[in-house]
């Protein structure tokens, strides 16, 4: 993969970007369910049979917020968040490849500077004014 031209990445790229096109509904945050007690002295999670409760979780300015996913929502919730993750993946492989594409342009146009300078040749100056020398026919003194 390091021998991959700028045209090759670049195609990839563009492959990556038509993905985005097809991105559904999505929701940024963790789908969890976690065991819960009620607090009734009667209820069976009190025996230890705790009930199941589906959340949302993300974090926002460092901390961690919950979000409660109703019953009826459960399974759209979770194919929303499992969207979020693949569309955050194929930003993150976008970004490297544009950043692969950068730091291979900058070796790229300097060979091709450097090529450039090597192929013209360099302009010759006419013979009186190179090195602040006199022509043949001026006389000093």
């Amino acid at each position: 993969m390091r021998n991959e031209s700028i045209g090759v990445l670049e195609s990839r790229r563009e492959a990556l970007l038509k993905c985005l096109a097809h991105v559904g509904p999505l929701v940024q945050g963790c789908y969890c369910t976690r065991k819960v007690r009620c607090g009734k002295a009667g209820c069976r999670c009190s025996r230890g049979e705790p009930h199941e409760a589906c959340v949302l979780t993300r974090k926002v300015r460092g901390r961690t917020v919950t979000t409660h996913v109703p019953r009826d929502l459960r399974s759209e919730v979770e194919t929303w968040s499992s969207e979020y993750r693949r569309v955050m993946k194929l930003l993150r492989d976008i970004s490297a490849l544009s950043e692969r594409i950068i730091r291979m342009h900058v070796p790229t146009s300097r060979a091709v500077a450097r090529n450039r300078g090597r192929l013209s040749p360099t302009p010759s100056k006419p013979s009186g004014e190179c090195c602040g020398s006199t022509s043949p026919g001026s006389s000093t003194g």
